[in-house]
């Protein structure tokens, strides 16, 4: 007996692709959002030099129930943390070399409110504008030889963003935002439920 390979690959895409979920991007009253992302372009100027990994960023939204206007309010919290370092090696002019470390390291954790256009939005694209606010908690560490010096800062900030979500499946999305915090973008995935 001989199979057709093409044949039941067809097949098999075809069943596969009945039972695929529908992608629903529009959002619902009492839907829960997570958003876990990294973020880029840091907000904040520092001296060139220093590296560190992006920030991580995590955010939490319920949609309101009622809907405003034509469309739906989302309100929740944020927290973002990045940290970066600038580390070198120095001479004092007088023939003694020394180790120089310096380290930044901001936190954020605020409350948003996001509004998401029913008439903008579609199976699969959800785009929202809103405003965020909350405390930034820097701290700083500068290590110089023997000396160390520890500095904390609380800085009130508040921002305007923009994002939108593409759904890979009706709870499962990616998501880009451009606004304030300790990053001017972020993107990552976001859980619908």
């Amino acid at each position: 007996m001989k199979v057709n390979f093409k044949r039941m690959t067809l097949a098999a895409a075809f069943v596969v692709g009945l039972s695929t979920p529908k992608v629903q991007a529009q959002l619902k009253g009492g839907e829960n959002l997570v958003n876990v992302g990294l973020g880029f372009g840091s907000a904040y100027s520092y001296a060139s030099g220093y590296k560190g990994f992006p920030a991580v960023s995590v955010s939490f939204e319920r949609v309101i129930p009622k809907q405003l206007g034509p469309g739906l309010l989302a309100v929740g919290g944020i927290i973002t943390r990045r940290s970066i370092a600038h580390k070198f090696k120095g001479y004092d002019g007088e023939g003694v070399d020394y180790d120089y470390k310096n380290r930044y390291t901001n936190t954020v954790v605020g409350v948003r409110g996001t509004y998401h256009w029913e008439q903008l939005n579609t199976e699969k694209y959800d785009v929202y504008g809103g405003v965020q606010t909350g405390l930034r908690f820097e701290n700083y560490k500068s290590k110089w030889e023997d000396e160390t010096i520890k500095d904390k800062y609380t800085h009130f900030y508040g921002s305007v963003i923009v994002g939108g979500r593409y759904y890979f499946t009706s709870n499962l999305s990616a998501f880009a935002e451009l606004g304030y915090d300790v990053t001017w973008t972020k993107i990552g995935i976001s859980a619908k439920f």
